[in-house]
């Protein structure tokens, strides 16, 4: 089915997950929309988030999406459940908790889990890893720096090697030995992570877990793309941001379709 894969986020970590996929499943059409005039969704409230998550569905389905994929821990944390009342089973729609929380490693035993205040304080990621294991000591903390450091550009800078070392070096992190980034913006901050934890934690990585489930959905709705040509990737940005341009081209090459898309008028 050539209909495209709808994503969307806040901003540029959603484009995390949108690479992942294009990577597994080069065939589909991606069309994303990131949400750059309200963002970080982490510092609003429930309700605002719905609202913006609704009308992004909307703009996606009338674009032709034959999924959704809430490439976004804050909206997937309070808007799954709206989303799926309203679209499925005709559009399936794909979170980034569910995937992340079934595939947390067998020998995990004290698991760190950051994100976003509306993602911590929603305790999301606490409930559903303990209906998984009750018995997994989970330490959950919000890191709300992260997020506007990357969509700055800094995610390579000293500002963003300390405010790691801070969050990281909390009394809350220490002996954990798994750690979701519960925010698909924090993917791009995998390196500095890993030389801040060590070797020794394991660092799970969300966007090709996501990925990997969303092929499975689509595998299981006979909603894949049985051409062999290569798939479209249409970005849409409610306010252009030159570090969304530049981290799109970055992971697309040049081969997008970029545009500001006023859905808020």
């Amino acid at each position: 089915m050539k209909n495209p894969i709808g994503i969307f986020d806040s901003g540029v970590g959603g484009l995390t997950v949108a690479k992942a996929i294009r990577e597994l499943l080069p065939a589909e059409d991606i069309i994303y929309f990131g949400d750059t005039a309200h963002l970080p969704y982490g510092e609003k409230s429930s309700e605002a988030i719905k609202s913006y998550s609704l009308g992004i569905a909307e703009f996606l389905v009338a674009s032709g999406a034959k999924a959704i994929v809430i490439a976004c821990n804050s909206a997937s944390s309070v808007a799954t459940d709206v989303l799926k009342e309203k679209y499925e089973p005709k559009i399936p729609i794909i979170n980034v908790i569910d995937p992340v929380v079934d595939a947390i490693p067998e020998n995990t035993n004290t698991i760190g889990v950051i994100g976003t205040r509306a993602t911590i304080t929603s305790n999301v990621y606490q409930e559903k890893i303990t209906g998984k294991s009750a018995t997994l000591d989970i330490r959950a903390m919000a890191t709300p720096l992260f997020v506007p450091v990357i969509e700055e550009g800094l995610e390579s800078s000293e500002i963003a090697r300390k405010t790691a070392e801070h969050y990281l070096g909390l009394e809350s992190m220490k002996g954990i030995d798994t750690l979701i980034p519960g925010c698909t913006h924090y993917p791009l901050l995998t390196q500095l992570f890993r030389d801040i934890l060590g070797a020794d934690v394991q660092l799970m990585n969300t966007p090709v877990i996501v990925a990997e489930y969303a092929h499975h959905v689509l595998q299981e709705a006979n909603l894949l793309n049985a051409e062999e040509s290569l798939g479209t990737s249409k970005f849409f940005v409610s306010d252009y941001t030159p570090t969304f341009e530049r981290i799109s081209r970055h992971f697309f090459h040049d081969s997008i379709h970029l545009e500001e898309y006023e859905l808020w008028k």
